[in-house]
């Protein structure tokens, strides 16, 4: 049964209502709490009365103030989930933010804090790349880029060590 408009109104305000607590949380070092009202403000959205739309001809104008927010939330809850070193969850709900809103910058870049966490430096470089071009100097930009060189370092280390003596065995 479709919800009347005067619900989903009020559905929203609630789940904003949860969205700014949970923000309110997050400053003051809460993650999980934060996590628990982002979820709370999510199932009160009206989502399901959501559409689906060809993401080739999508506009940024197409998405709905509505769906801003629930990508906010979803790009929101994966920070948390960065805080929480939750790293396969950052990048399920930075997904999320992105299937919602694809224009999502901050979801982006979550997902490619994410995907390097995971070990997925190439995907995470190319989302990286794209995010430069409108801010090629962006500091937080910059340090993700140390944790790909970090994460190419360590698994080098590691290539050289498995490796490390295999041609002073034939010698012998």
């Amino acid at each position: 049964m479709p919800i009347s408009e005067e619900e989903m109104n009020q559905k929203m305000a609630k789940g904003l209502e949860y969205k700014q607590e949970g923000a309110v949380a997050f400053k003051a070092g809460h993650a999980t709490t934060m996590r628990l009202l982002y979820l709370r403000g999510l199932n009160d959205n009206p989502m399901s009365v959501g559409k689906s739309r060809d993401p080739e001809n999508l506009k940024e104008s197409d998405i709905t103030e509505l769906e801003k927010e629930i990508s906010t939330i979803n790009a929101n809850m994966a920070l948390c989930q960065l805080r929480l070193e939750r790293f396969d969850r950052i990048v399920r709900c930075a997904n999320e933010a992105l299937k919602v809103n694809p224009f999502n910058k901050k979801a982006k870049f979550r997902l490619a804090q994410g995907l390097i966490r995971e070990g997925s430096i190439i995907k995470a470089a190319k989302l990286l790349d794209e995010l430069e071009k409108d801010s090629p100097n962006d500091p937080a930009f910059a340090a993700e880029r140390r944790q790909i060189d970090l994460k190419e370092k360590q698994a080098e280390i590691k290539q050289r060590k498995e490796f490390a003596g295999m041609f002073d065995r034939a010698k012998k």
